[in-house]
């Protein structure tokens, strides 16, 4: 119950000694692109060619007509600066959902349950970076100053902008990331019920969707989800809520 989940996070909030100055955070800000994929402002022949068949593979995985598909883009940290080693590389295939035929609650739903049995059941990698498929409406907007590529035309649709963050030393982000670290931690512990870490995924998941709408890639609660990923934590919780469903349907 969600009543549950506000007494844990009181919990941790009155906790003491949390260690701040020793919290190294993994985010970086750099002055280039990633140049394991970009040369300059090109994007490698070899990585845009194998972008383009896993869009495709997906595409037909979900099976989203290819007539529906108006654009095939990278975006993420791997279109900017601020990308790290465990970087996804975010590949949105861009649809006129209405087209579609169905209801847009259905579509949304549909489409995000093949993109975690698509991650459940394949590990593909360019160079060493995992591939994060995505269906896009074709009426969402870009968040200003942040790396947007076509993959399909071969070009920049929105060049990233860069800025002055200095990630590792913000105090505020450590606190918020130290605060989640042992929040879930405690729930695991304390082995919390499927609610109570159902309610956690969805105020991160909320919390993190609203954050880019407003501020982007940059915005504070994007950066603590990207932490808490680089971290581990959030295939901390899927775990931990896969094996408590396993366990409710099972029969000892």
């Amino acid at each position: 119950m969600k009543s549950t989940l506000k007494t844990m996070k009181k919990v941790v909030r009155e906790e003491r000694g949390l260690p701040l100055n020793e919290t190294k955070i993994s985010l970086d800000y750099h002055t280039e692109l990633n140049s394991k994929l970009w040369n300059g402002w090109n994007l490698r022949p070899d990585v845009r060619s194998k972008l383009l068949d896993f869009a495709n593979a997906w595409a037909d995985f979900a099976k989203i007509p290819s007539k529906l598909i108006q654009d095939i883009i990278m975006v993420g940290g791997n279109t900017n600066y601020n990308y790290t080693s465990k970087s996804d590389i975010d590949v949105h295939i861009v649809v006129d959902r209405n087209k579609l035929n169905a209801n847009r609650g259905f579509i949304d739903e549909y489409l995000q349950a093949k993109k975690i049995l698509w991650t459940l059941t394949h590990k593909i990698t360019i160079l060493g970076y995992p591939i994060e498929p995505y269906a896009q409406d074709s009426t969402d907007s870009y968040a200003s100053g942040q790396g947007v590529y076509s993959l399909k035309r071969g070009e920049w649709l929105q060049k990233p902008i860069h800025g002055n963050f200095n990630f590792k030393t913000d105090p505020e982000l450590k606190r918020k990331v130290i605060y989640y670290v042992h929040l879930i931690d405690n729930i695991i512990k304390n082995k919390m019920g499927p609610t109570t870490i159902k309610d956690l995924k969805s105020k991160i998941a909320e919390m993190r969707a609203s954050a880019i709408a407003k501020g982007g890639e940059f915005s504070f609660e994007n950066l603590v989800f990207k932490e808490l990923r680089n971290r581990g934590y959030l295939d901390k919780m899927n775990n931990y809520e896969k094996s408590l469903k396993d366990q409710q349907l099972s029969l000892k």
